[in-house]
């Protein structure tokens, strides 16, 4: 999976949590309201308008029939102009804060979308990192041959080169160094570090290896007065 596509899932889940939370919210707070003004509308047929007083606010608060919004909800007065006279009017208001209207909202769908969009964060994190422990090594190419180093073997055309183990030893450590370049001492000291003297030794296993390389990956083995050995493409 692509990290943009993973991450627009993330931030559509995210996106949606969010839009769910504010809607519940919106909901609850207009049904507070909507709670409120009935309320009002009652306790104005009951009371006098002309007046606010203890009696007006105990009833008021009686109407409304939820106990949260209860024990916040007041009442106000506005001055509204009508016909060039200032009418005082009534409002009714919840009284209640934006964390208090959040608790009383139905926040389950939101919060399950959020926690949706954090598994589905962790997981594609998860298998990205996965995908990039699996994904295969750079590989380097010489002519024909490439190393495959996550099965550490040499192909040349989509196919397998059969060494030796030593020829296997010996090509790897070309493939691992600056420009194919390796000195003859520091050869003879890998591959045979208890031999004083191995140059005659690395002489045959050179000779036997360049026909391989020559014929089959279309790579030489140049040697520079027996000081060093490089792999070079023909």
């Amino acid at each position: 999976m692509k990290p943009y596509l993973a991450f627009s899932v993330f931030l559509a889940l995210l996106i949606s949590s969010f839009a769910a939370g504010i809607d519940s919210l919106l909901r609850t707070e207009r049904r507070a309201q909507q709670d409120v003004d009935h309320a009002l509308s009652l306790t104005l047929r009951q009371c006098s308008a002309d007046r606010i007083d203890a009696d007006t606010i105990r009833v008021y608060r009686s109407l409304i029939t939820c106990a949260a919004v209860r024990d916040t909800a007041y009442l106000s007065v506005a001055v509204t102009d009508d016909d060039r006279r200032q009418q005082p009017t009534l409002k009714a208001k919840t009284g209640l804060t934006f964390s208090r209207l959040w608790s009383l909202s139905d926040q389950r769908a939101s919060s399950v979308l959020a926690s949706l969009a954090a598994l589905w964060l962790a997981g594609s994190l998860w298998w990205m990192r996965r995908q990039q422990q699996v994904l295969p090594l750079p590989t380097m190419q010489l002519g024909l041959l490439c190393y495959d180093e996550n099965r550490q073997r040499f192909t040349a055309g989509g196919e397998d080169v059969h060494f030796t183990p030593m020829q296997q030893t010996l090509m790897e450590l070309f493939w691992q160094a600056p420009d194919h370049l390796l000195m003859q001492q520091d050869i003879c000291d890998r591959l045979w570090p208890k031999k004083p003297d191995a140059s005659a030794t690395l002489y045959t296993l050179i000779r036997r290896l360049k026909p391989t390389l020559d014929q089959v990956a279309g790579v030489n083995v140049e040697c520079d007065r027996g000081r060093s050995y490089r792999l070079t493409a023909k």
